[in-house]
């Protein structure tokens, strides 16, 4: 029984692979660029453009049982044409709570996310929905602002998120994929606890050391600096997500209820990740 793995560089899809190897599953796994992987022993790594899958596709999905899917919508008709032929018996598809905004099709945040989960829940294959609303892992962003511009640049410091580490988002996907229940269904995820940025901050410095230094910006300026890495449709959509986040975002509890073990607080995300972060600390006095 092997599973897929797409999206391999990505670090939730590493965590599904280090979950399924332990439980003794056959994994493959998947990449533009192959090359770039490191597979572990008896792990296949195979050439799969999400976007253009082509004939990587079949070679790809032979004697495949199951999928872990990242949302890409260029290619998925031709993906799913190709999973139903060769006999793929469930997806379990990485989405985005953002699939959830009243009008996903025009919300640039929503609407690649939405299109996939269409063509999925259309495909005719059984399929999972796995819907994580903030990573943890964003406010890596942090520490560039700080090395760039001195401060973290904040437009809404008291916009309420419930931020989710990774690895709850790879022990859920590892234990559906494993267990191959919840099909048809949709599952929200998110962490344990609500929190502003600025509560974010306080335990980042906490654990660091030391207190790091933020300001409260305009939304154009903090448009300015969205658009250097991305697209301003989507920054003026995650704008108006954090502005609109002024009530604590409902904790989902589906980390609890899949795996009986509860989610893990942005304190353990930060001492997990705290090395990410060494340039920015200081030794306690």
């Amino acid at each position: 029984m092997t599973t897929l793995v797409t999206g391999a560089r990505g670090s939730v899809a590493r965590g599904v692979v280090t979950r399924l190897l332990a439980a003794g599953r056959d994994v493959r796994i998947a990449s533009s660029d192959p090359t770039a992987l490191d597979p572990a022993p008896g792990v296949q790594a195979v050439r799969l453009s999400l976007r253009e899958p082509g004939a990587d596709a079949a070679a790809a999905l032979r004697d495949v049982h199951n999928v872990f899917l990242y949302a890409e919508a260029a290619g998925i008709a031709d993906f799913l044409a190709v999973a139903r032929t060769a006999g793929v018996r469930h997806i379990v598809l990485l989405s985005s709570a953002a699939a959830a905004a009243p009008d996903p099709a025009a919300n640039p945040l929503a609407a690649s996310h939405h299109a996939v989960e269409v063509a999925v829940a259309e495909s005719g294959l059984p399929y999972t929905v796995l819907r994580p609303g903030a990573f943890a892992g964003n406010t890596i962003g942090w520490k560039y602002q700080i090395l760039g511009a001195g401060s973290i640049q904040l437009p809404y410091p008291d916009a309420q998120l419930a931020p989710i580490h990774e690895d709850d988002i790879a022990d859920v996907a590892a234990a559906v994929l494993l267990a191959g229940d919840r099909l048809g269904e949709t599952i929200d995820l998110n962490g344990p606890e609500s929190m502003s940025f600025a509560e974010q901050i306080a335990i980042l410095s906490d654990v660091l050391g030391h207190t790091l230094p933020f300001a409260e910006v305009s939304r154009e300026e903090a448009l300015a600096g969205l658009t250097r890495h991305m697209n301003e449709g989507y920054a003026e959509a995650l704008l108006d997500l954090w502005q609109h986040a002024v009530d604590p975002e409902p904790v989902s509890g589906a980390t609890e209820a899949i795996t009986g073990r509860p989610g893990r607080s942005f304190r353990t995300w930060v001492l997990d990740h705290r090395e990410d972060f060494a340039v920015l600390a200081v030794p306690r006095g």
